[in-house]
């Protein structure tokens, strides 16, 4: 039953799984892209590398932000188009089937998540640091990775909603956002 239902959110979501996949492994790639040799160099070129590196740093919580939006809306946008007849016409109960859909968007967050841990671990082995400075790739994909899943949980839950709950939900959101 699994399988079928991560197949059928594979065919929804694929296009977004696989960007994704690709933005995540450049990342950080394009964050040490100017970082080769900077164990001799001196302090004002590494200094401007940390902060081009810091800027460039600032893209991958976007970029988990919008990969947990996209995969979690994903999720029940063939639900919403035949008005939750597959759904109810399932073998299993409501509950049982919600699980399953969330698993499998959990499943489709992997790539991404698998993909911004080599390219961080690339990216680690392809810069020479100075001495004092270490690189943490393991860390960045574990944030990642908790960022994108937090991202998908919440909007995975707002998706399952109808349109008008999801419309008042966000304008919500937005609202408090706004305001502050």
């Amino acid at each position: 039953m699994f399988r079928q239902v991560l197949k059928a959110q594979w065919w929804q979501a694929r296009q977004v799984v696989v960007t994704f996949a690709v933005l995540a492994f450049v990342a950080p790639l394009t964050s040490v892209y100017y970082g080769s040799g900077l164990s001799t160099s001196d302090s004002g070129r590494v200094a401007g590398w940390l902060q081009a590196s810091e800027s460039l740093g600032t893209a991958i919580p976007v970029i988990a932000l919008f990969l947990g939006v996209f995969v979690g809306m994903a999720a029940w946008t063939a639900d919403h188009a035949g008005q939750h007849v597959y759904a109810l016409s399932m073998p299993v109960s409501r509950p049982q089937f919600v699980l399953l859909r969330f698993g499998a968007g959990v499943t489709l967050l992997l790539p991404p998540i698998l993909t911004m841990g080599l390219g961080a671990a690339v990216a680690t082995m392809a810069v020479d640091l100075p001495v004092g400075l270490h690189a943490y790739p393991l860390q960045l994909t574990t944030r990642f990775a908790l960022a994108s899943l937090a991202c998908f949980a919440i909007f995975f839950s707002i998706s399952i909603a109808t349109k008008r709950a999801l419309l008042f939900t966000l304008g919500g959101v937005g609202g408090i956002l706004l305001a502050d």
